[in-house]
């Protein structure tokens, strides 16, 4: 391969990526305008997603071929579980929500529908579908992060949440799995990668109907 395989799945991405970084909800939210009730949804969602997050990770962690891969999918999996239900708990309190507010939330469609596709992966793919699965999640709030902290919003709550996805911790999570993924890629067949980055254009897809659901407020129908 002429370039790292990371860079090869980000031009495949690209126009789902630009959607994103021009999607009202993220241009809103960095400009400080974003109301409180598309932010109280997207954090009740994200509270979620995160838990079954976490779970495929620990899936990555199962399947992992050396000890510091497994080491990298327990230390970003207790990350999940730990730091950002802090970070969620704390904008829910500065928002009015309670703890049995968040545990009572129902999961929304694109909610019910992403983690499904992650743990679907995770439980029936390689390590590397796993990686390309869950790679967007990390990559496109990294550089969404980079990208409304420079200069931060001048709403004090969406400047925290930012500066806690551009900051270099979660930088250095990101740059760990492009890192796996490219390592992954160089024995792998055509076939197989092709059938990544399926797997992280799928997941591209669910993180721009990610932000679309919050900004509608979206629910179940009926």
């Amino acid at each position: 391969m002429s370039q790292p395989f990371h860079s090869t799945l980000r031009t495949a991405a690209q126009p789902i990526w630009d959607a994103i970084f021009s999607h009202p909800f993220v241009r809103e939210l960095g400009a400080g305008t974003l109301s409180r009730e598309r932010f109280l949804f997207f954090v009740q969602q994200d509270y979620l997603y995160l838990q079954d997050f976490a779970r495929a990770l620990c899936l990555g962690g199962a399947k992992a071929d050396t000890l510091d891969t497994l080491h990298m999918f327990a230390d970003h999996a207790a990350t999940v579980v730990q730091v950002e239900r802090n970070l969620h708990t704390n904008w829910s309190d500065k928002l009015g929500l309670t703890p049995q507010d968040l545990a009572h939330t129902e999961r929304a469609p694109i909610t019910q529908a992403y983690t499904r596709h992650l743990l679907a992966v995770g439980h029936s793919g390689s390590l590397a579908e796993i990686v390309a699965a869950v790679l967007p999640c990390y990559w496109i709030y990294w550089e969404v992060g980079k990208k409304l902290n420079d200069p931060p919003p001048p709403d004090p709550l969406y400047a925290e949440w930012t500066q806690a996805y551009s900051g270099e911790g979660f930088g250095a999570h990101v740059q760990q799995q492009l890192t796996l993924i490219d390592r992954l890629a160089q024995d792998s067949s055509t076939d197989e990668r092709k059938r990544w980055a399926e797997h992280f254009i799928q997941s591209s897809r669910y993180e721009y109907l990610f932000w679309e659901q919050a900004y509608r407020t979206e629910e179940w129908p009926v």
